[in-house]
């Protein structure tokens, strides 16, 4: 019940206010007393918890102009008349006015034996009301918190109908939340491509508290992603009736949108797989190449004259992949470090330039240097000779025979800009906002060796000196990636 809900008591005639208090003692309320409309209001805006007993006939105003000021000013408040006024029509219109109950005082003083009750039922209507208003307030506030989260809500009734279901979720599904409610789990996600088994679903809900595991979206209308899911019950006392839930009335689901997760690790995989290849492959040819070299007697015909050329380039090949390894192993525990020193950049891009031209050459590739005067550089000389080597190589990689690199410098608004321009295959505007994730490769050269890690790396290393990587490319005549780079100051 209402705790220190107090009793006014609007009566002009004295004795009645009397009998009236002496009635209500079992109550164990405090009766507050007042013989106007006027007296009442005043008590009322001083505070206070109450329910109000009011007669009609009131000597300032009539009782149900009373009733109207409270309902308006006071809409917590209830009131119940106690009149003698024996009127159907006047107790519609009381009722119309907000009265929640309506009492026929009688002249012999029977009708003061049922006020005890009147009021006892008046005080548990104002708990079940409040009750109510705190459940939807909580409840609204609830829902305002779900539509506003980034996981994906929905709560399932006892059968996995969606009884309710979030914005964030609506959105990732492609459909109104209208359209969700009322149709089933299954409808929208499946479970390792196949139909999700509800019955087993909500089985393990009911019997072990909770259900986690990985679900898929399964609408034709919106792409595909990966959810970690997790349906937990509300249970109640009772068994909900020819529901799967058992004791749980309803379970409320969590959707965590992990495909990006899912996608990475599915990288790793395709990485792991691909660095067993291109490790293989350089490793194999150092391996042919130094056993023809111990041959005593190796066949003349089968030793190429560039042997040690290639079996140096097969062990420069396997040096950078575990260089990107160890590169990536610092970057991603925060322990790269620069050593700036001055340091010749025409020189170093000269040196690059030589040392990958037998490579071009081979490949029928023309390699060019074109530079001017720069300003002096302060900078890590071996992790740059890195991002060259990296631009270069692929230049080289993806550029077909007949092809042309040039690699030049200039100077931009204060920076200093290195620019590695080739005629080879391109890529895709789609492709170029993510080319330098981690393991990101370019779909249309995948079957090329190669970690996707390079960029990754290149770029790291030039935003660590405070500079940038640029990209403009058009697919069918070729890249060009220019590398900006702080002068010294």
């Amino acid at each position: 019940m209402s705790e220190g809900v107090q009793i006014l008591l609007v009566e002009d005639d004295s004795a009645k206010r009397c009998a009236a208090v002496r009635a209500l003692a079992p109550t164990g309320r405090a009766v507050i007393e007042a013989a106007t409309g006027a007296d009442a209001l005043a008590v009322l805006r001083r505070g206070g918890d109450f329910i109000v007993l009011l007669a009609l006939a009131l000597p300032d105003m009539d009782g149900r102009d009373l009733l109207a000021r409270i309902a308006a000013d006071h809409p917590d408040t209830p009131a119940v008349i106690v009149t003698g006024v024996d009127d159907v029509a006047v107790a519609i219109d009381a009722m119309q006015r907000g009265a929640w109950d309506y009492v026929v005082a009688r002249a012999d003083g029977s009708h003061l034996v049922h006020l005890p009750h009147v009021a006892a039922r008046t005080l548990e209507r104002l708990q079940l009301v409040r009750d109510r208003n705190r459940y939807r307030e909580e409840v609204e506030a609830l829902a305002i918190a779900l539509r506003g989260t980034t996981d994906g809500v929905v709560i399932l009734d006892p059968v996995g109908r969606i009884a309710f279901v979030n914005r964030a979720l609506a959105q990732a599904w492609r459909q109104p939340e209208s359209a969700i409610v009322g149709r089933l789990l299954g409808d929208f996600v499946s479970m390792h491509g196949a139909q999700v088994d509800l019955g087993d679903v909500l089985a393990a809900i009911g019997a072990r508290g909770r259900w986690s595991g990985e679900l898929s979206t399964r609408a034709v209308e919106a792409p595909e992603r990966v959810w970690d899911v997790t349906l937990t019950p509300i249970r109640c006392p009772e068994p909900a009736p020819g529901g799967l839930l058992g004791h749980a009335r309803t379970a409320v689901g969590i959707f965590r949108d992990v495909s990006e997760k899912y996608a990475l690790e599915q990288l790793r995989a395709d990485f792991l797989s691909m660095i067993t290849h291109d490790i293989k492959v350089p490793l194999t040819v150092i391996l042919g190449y130094t056993e023809m070299l111990t041959d005593p007697e190796p066949p003349p015909d089968q030793i190429p004259p560039d042997i040690l050329t290639r079996i140096r380039e097969s062990g420069e090949t396997i040096h950078a992949l575990v260089c990107n390894f160890l590169d990536l192993s610092r970057i991603e525990a925060g322990r790269m470090t620069l050593d700036r020193r001055p340091f010749d950049l025409a020189a170093m891009l000269a040196h690059a330039v030589e040392h990958y031209g037998s490579t071009a050459r081979r490949k029928g590739v023309r390699l060019a240097l074109e530079t001017g005067p720069l300003p002096p550089l302060v900078a890590d000389e071996p992790q740059l000779q890195r991002v060259v080597a990296n631009l270069l190589g692929n230049a080289i990689k993806y550029t077909e025979t007949g092809g042309r690199i040039t690699v030049s410098t200039a100077r931009e608004n204060g920076l200093v800009a290195v620019a590695f321009r080739d005629t080879g295959r391109g890529i895709p505007a789609e492709e170029i906002p993510r080319l330098f994730e981690k393991y990101r490769r370019v779909r249309e050269v995948k079957r090329t060796e190669g970690t996707g890690l390079g960029l990754f790396i290149a770029k790291t290393i030039v935003e660590a000196h405070g500079g940038d990587i640029r990209v403009a490319s058009t697919p069918g005549v070729g890249s060009t990636f220019t590398v900006l780079l702080p002068g010294a100051s």
